[in-house]
């Protein structure tokens, strides 16, 4: 808005100029016409792509305002320069300029009547501010540039009042839009996409090109130099608009490649906490699974770091806090558990939201024979310190259960992972049953590790030093 407003100050200022302070009449043609037309046009690119929704990046925005930028530039160029610099007639000049100014303003209230259509709100009332603006500039600019052509225009006249009044207005508006959120919603009826106008802008512009190029080689009754010109300049704009459209299009696959990554990502998050869902465990733990396999088909024996622990995490008491403090405290606290658990793992670790009040570490690549020290972090982390609600502080503890994949070192495809998930379940039962606050862990008994055939809880035993126990103190 500031740009248009601007642009016909420009040419107003070299106007009063001439006749003001040279005292001299200002030509027909005038140097300063290609503001008066030009400067309508950002007015119609911020109409358009509807500063109100954000429904598309600066990026895409600034292109879109260029190439309808172009393009108004074109037509004028095209329709009136030429009688202006190559074969002067005044007469065609003016018929020229009043068609066109006259087809800007026509778009400025018809794509301003649009966004106040479809807009709530303070929107609402700035668009139709400026629509009315808009309105009251077109009556007297157009009726200004009539009384250019026969004469009876000068600096100061009575066309002057109605142009300040409007120019005014539109400043003010841009002035209370600066100030104005942005607002998005996609199932609000009310709020519809820039991009059908932009879309339709951009198909008239391109599509336009060869047609104004095929009439003034072989339609048009001009002068040979005016018809050169203007295939030259058409071939010119055409090779502008396809680089645009092209670099258009690659900042628009850009933003979907980006927009994809956005859903997958959300997709495989958490919600509430901000750690991975189930969703990224069914995606992500295959590919570890085959790696671990594949480092345990290696011949060398004492090779370490390759086990997947998988440790089930669940808070203590966690239902206390939601009776007595309420969901929205209870979701607090998960929030804070996920960070206390994400600083406590390694950067290769995952923490997935398992479910309810219980997470699930996936501790890739290590040794199950240092398990229980991630175990006791966990534990460490949770306990050590009061939690920070709204309604006040409060301590929580948790149980831990865990397994290693492989389950049987000697015969690593024997057994799921899925099947070692819940034994890691059974130990978080048997951590609970012993008191809570403790990481049990479980191994296959070694004395039948080669029986894969023995019932599921003869696979089970609670070995004594991978079971940690603390309590930490108030």
């Amino acid at each position: 808005m500031f740009a248009g407003v601007g642009l016909w100050l420009s040419a107003q200022g070299m106007w009063t100029y001439l006749e003001v302070v040279l005292h001299k009449e200002v030509p027909n043609p005038f140097v300063g016409d290609i503001a008066i037309v030009l400067h309508l046009i950002p007015i119609v690119a911020a109409l358009a792509l509807r500063p109100d929704i954000e429904s598309q990046r600066l990026g895409l925005r600034s292109l879109d305002f260029t190439l309808l930028f172009g393009w108004w530039l074109y037509l004028y160029l095209f329709l009136v320069i030429p009688w202006q610099y190559i074969v002067l007639d005044s007469k065609i000049y003016g018929i020229d300029f009043d068609v066109l100014y006259f087809a800007g303003h026509v778009v400025v209230l018809s794509v301003c009547a649009h966004a106040w259509r479809n807009s709530t709100g303070p929107w609402r009332t700035a668009y139709g501010s400026i629509f009315c603006a808009s309105c009251l500039y077109a009556v007297a600019s157009i009726a200004a540039s009539v009384a250019i052509d026969y004469g009876k225009y000068y600096t100061g006249s009575f066309y002057d009042i109605p142009l300040l009044v409007s120019i005014v207005l539109l400043t003010r508006m841009a002035l209370v839009g600066r100030h104005t959120g942005s607002v998005w919603s996609s199932h609000d009826a009310r709020f519809e996409s820039a991009h059908p106008w932009v879309t339709s802008l951009v198909i008239t512009a391109s599509t336009s090109l060869p047609l104004l190029a095929a009439w003034a080689v072989f339609s048009s009754s001009a002068p040979l130099l005016i018809r050169q010109y203007r295939l030259a300049l058409t071939l010119a704009m055409m090779v502008f608009v396809g680089t645009l459209r092209s670099i258009r299009q690659h900042v628009m696959d850009k933003e979907f490649t980006r927009i994809n990554d956005e859903l997958h990502q959300a997709s495989v998050t958490d919600a509430l906490t901000g750690v991975r869902n189930r969703r990224f465990l069914a995606s992500m733990l295959e590919k570890d699974v085959q790696q671990a396999l594949r480092l345990y088909s290696t011949l060398e024996t004492n090779t370490r770091n390759r086990d997947l622990i998988f440790y089930v995490v669940d808070i203590d008491h966690f239902k206390f806090v939601n009776d007595r403090f309420g969901h929205q405290e209870g979701d607090a606290l998960l929030v804070q558990v996920a960070e206390r658990i994400s600083a406590a793992i390694r950067h290769s670790d995952v923490l997935i939201r398992w479910g309810g009040e219980e997470f699930l570490v996936v501790s890739r690549f290590t040794d199950r024979e240092n398990a229980e020290i991630l175990a006791r972090r966990i534990l460490q982390s949770i306990g050590r310190e009061e939690f920070n609600l709204a309604s006040g502080k409060v301590r929580r503890t948790c149980s831990i259960g865990w397994a290693a994949f492989p389950w049987w070192q000697e015969l690593p495809e024997a057994v799921r992972y899925q099947d070692v998930l819940r034994f890691a379940d059974r130990a978080l039962y048997e951590a609970k049953n012993a008191g809570r606050n403790t990481a049990v862990g479980m191994l296959p008994d070694r004395a039948g590790s080669g029986d894969v055939h023995r019932p599921f809880g003869s696979l089970l035993r609670k070995e004594t030093p991978t079971k940690t126990v603390l309590t930490v103190g108030p």
